[in-house]
């Protein structure tokens, strides 16, 4: 004959014991006490110096983004200045324009004129007396 009880009271300890390290586990998380234990303290310059990479590596990312920020930022600068470029160069196109430059002429009564510019020589010692 067995003994349902005592069978049922052994296949329950092993849970219990489980679940007494889980807690422990957490409880030892809760309070800090796994900081006091001798590999942790033998091994806290390394572990400090993965500490010193991790805060490394997240400044690394916000310096990243700041950049890639910066750049979208003056390439829409730089698009928005072609842009008044090629206005302004077009603006300036339109006003060299011969039928442009006649009609300010004649807001300003002025005449065009008909023959072309003739050059004037002037000798050496002329300008000098």
């Amino acid at each position: 004959m067995r003994n349902a009880f005592k069978e049922s009271q052994e296949s329950k300890e092993p849970k219990s014991k489980k679940k007494n390290r889980v807690s422990k586990t957490f409880n030892a998380l809760l309070n800090g006490e796994f900081l006091t234990r001798e590999g942790v303290v033998a091994h806290l310059p390394f572990l400090l110096f993965l500490s010193a990479l991790f805060v490394l590596y997240i400044a690394m990312g916000y310096s990243f983004e700041q950049t890639e920020r910066q750049k979208v930022k003056v390439g829409r600068q730089l698009e928005e200045e072609i842009t008044e470029f090629k206005s302004l160069k077009s603006e300036l196109e339109a006003r060299k324009r011969q039928s442009s430059v006649l009609q300010r002429i004649e807001e300003m009564d002025l005449i065009d004129s008909d023959t072309p510019p003739e050059f004037i020589e002037v000798n050496k010692g002329y300008l000098e007396e």
